[in-house]
């Protein structure tokens, strides 16, 4: 059978991720348990074909970019991470509320309910840490990379430097990141499923799952390769410090 013949529901049971490439394109796969991909965009007004490139073009390409970052300049790196920590607040996480918040209401104690509960929780405490990371760290990283290449006086950098470090903001970052999603993930009892559940509960928790990976990779990411670089930069930056102090 065509992916344009195959109802929106069986293409979401066939892949979880198919549900946020439907999500993409305005198509809220629970809205429609019987029509077919076709269907869905003729009353829409979309060309299949695009929705059909988008599906057939899924693929998790976090681990290349680890590698491919190992290469490329801090300022590029944490280019890549300001980008990342956008499309988590401006994609991801709406999509993932929406998810939990049109999961039908059930009126007796479960598992959903204490999701809606605490999944906002854990957003506002996430956009924070976020927020604090890019102002802070970043700011700090990229202060410390101009600083080397003769945009930035040393002394502005002079109370910064007394009161942190690379290595404490590497180790306060670590000890951060652990186990963020460890609320869910006991909640969902590791994300373990019921037979016969629900299509929408099943890409609810294929979704938080997946978030999880993605934030692995993406602490993994600034653990080995930012850190390691701001480092680097970090003692560079104390060389010409005290170099330029001996010809003072």
């Amino acid at each position: 059978m065509s992916l344009k013949k195959k109802k929106i529901l069986d293409l979401v049971e066939d892949n979880y991720v198919f549900a946020s490439v439907l999500h993409h394109f305005g198509i809220n796969f629970y809205d429609y348990p019987e029509q077919n991909l076709a269907q869905v965009c003729a009353k829409k007004g979309l060309k299949p074909e695009l929705i059909i490139a988008g599906l057939e073009d899924v693929v998790d390409d976090d681990y290349e970019h680890l590698q491919y970052l190992m290469s490329l300049p801090v300022d590029l790196v944490i280019a890549y991470l300001r980008h990342k920590h956008f499309s988590f607040i401006k994609h991801t996480l709406p999509y993932l509320a929406k998810l939990i918040d049109s999961y039908p209401t059930i009126n007796k104690p479960s598992v959903i309910n204490d999701i809606r509960t605490l999944f906002p929780l854990f957003v506002e405490d996430f956009i924070k840490h976020i927020h604090h990371e890019e102002a802070e760290d970043f700011n700090f990283i990229e202060e410390i990379d101009l600083a080397i290449k003769g945009r930035l006086c040393f002394s502005k950098l002079f109370f910064s430097l007394k009161s942190s470090s690379i290595k404490s903001i590497a180790a306060e970052h670590y000890d951060e990141q652990e186990d963020v999603m460890a609320g869910i993930r006991k909640l969902t009892n590791n994300y373990q499923l019921e037979a016969g559940s629900p299509v929408l509960l099943k890409v609810i928790y294929s979704e938080l799952q997946s978030f999880e990976k993605t934030l692995i990779i993406h602490a993994q990411i600034e653990n080995e390769v930012l850190y390691p670089k701001a480092l680097l930069l970090e003692k560079e930056l104390y060389k010409l410090m005290s170099k330029q102090a001996c010809l003072n």
